[in-house]
């Protein structure tokens, strides 16, 4: 006769017995725990003991174990924890957000508008940053979980509306994970890597330049449309992906940017 056992599962304030029978599968363990405590299907868990330690999910576990549930977090949101605050009250920055399309939106805003995440793969998504930069120069970045095909990154002129529009056709589309050196085509290996880029704007030379915010390193230098008095930064993506502004934007030429 199988052994019986039962395991206690902590999660979100409350505990769930399970009966689990030796032999029974991992994964059927899993599904079951998952299911009564209704975990969304898109989130990912990890599983820990009283010491905060990953834990294997087996039916070879010790009788009335405690087994405690927690959401893996993603980058961005881990990130958002963490520097919710540290951009905040500082001198010579514009606090920027990601506006809402017009009509049925594609897209998902979250951490207070400062995340877009693509919610469906049936024609790419556009969204625009309420930065208006109008005068003088600019640095801001935004990142990438994950980089993916279809995920373009680049500015347009801030009275664009929409992609039936003829300042549309003058934008300058730029496909990230062909600019993007040294990772793997994202067609051959998925999900991509997590992007940190830098954009460095100057209005008055109509220059762009785009940055490894991490390394610092120059990526790509582009001229825009000189008929452009006033730009804001622009998206195009499909894939599930999600495009978050990294900092506010600085007013001015950061020290690594050269050859200007």
């Amino acid at each position: 006769m199988a052994e019986k056992k039962i395991f206690n599962f902590y999660y979100d304030l409350c505990c769930q017995k399970l009966i689990v029978y030796s032999g029974t599968k991992s994964e059927e363990i899993k599904s079951t725990i998952r299911e009564l405590l209704e975990i969304p299907e898109d989130k990912k868990v990890i599983y820990l003991d009283e010491e905060g330690n990953p834990l294997v999910i087996s039916s070879a576990l010790p009788n009335n174990i405690n087994i405690y549930v927690q959401i893996k977090k993603s980058f961005t949101e881990q990130y958002f924890e963490q520097n919710q605050d540290s951009s905040k009250n500082q001198e010579n920055t514009i606090e920027w957000f990601w506006t809402g399309e017009k009509g049925e939106m594609t897209y998902e805003l979250k951490n207070n508008n400062k995340t877009v995440t693509h919610i469906s793969n049936r024609r790419s998504s556009f969204c625009k940053g309420n930065l208006i930069m109008n005068s003088g120069e600019y640095y801001y970045t935004i990142f990438f979980e994950p980089l993916q095909c279809c995920v373009f990154a680049t500015i347009c002129s801030s009275d664009y509306e929409s992609e039936y529009s003829n300042k549309f056709r003058e934008i300058d589309w730029l496909d990230f994970w062909r600019l993007w050196p040294d990772y793997e085509d994202p067609h051959a290996k998925f999900p991509g890597p997590i992007i940190h880029a830098g954009f460095y704007i100057n209005m008055s030379k109509k220059l762009m330049i785009i940055f490894d915010d991490k390394t610092r390193k120059e990526i790509k230098r582009v001229n825009f449309n000189e008929k452009w008095h006033s730009i804001c930064p622009i998206i195009q993506f499909k894939h599930k992906v999600s495009i978050s502004i990294g900092t506010n934007a600085i007013k001015g030429r950061p020290s690594f940017v050269k050859n200007v």
